[in-house]
């Protein structure tokens, strides 16, 4: 795996997460699955080319109360 791609798939992860924190905030119901979509499909990405994610991964756990979107405690 490339080092372009491993980049690209932690920027695609900021840019879900921040989507993802911007819809809670902003208490839209809709937002909120559409930017959970997209948050569970870097997820996977990144698991399928083993990309760390984890700073990604916190700070969406630290604005869900500890727990991951799928429910997964991240702690």
């Amino acid at each position: 795996m490339s080092t372009a791609f491993a980049a690209a798939i932690r920027e695609r992860a900021q840019v879900a997460g921040q989507a993802l924190r911007d819809a809670r905030q902003d208490g839209d119901a809709h937002a909120i699955l559409v930017a959970e979509g997209e948050w569970e499909d870097v997820r996977r990405l990144a698991d399928a080319h083993a990309v760390s994610i984890q700073g990604a991964i916190e700070a969406v756990a630290a604005e869900a109360g500890g727990a991951s979107p799928a429910g997964e405690d991240v702690a």
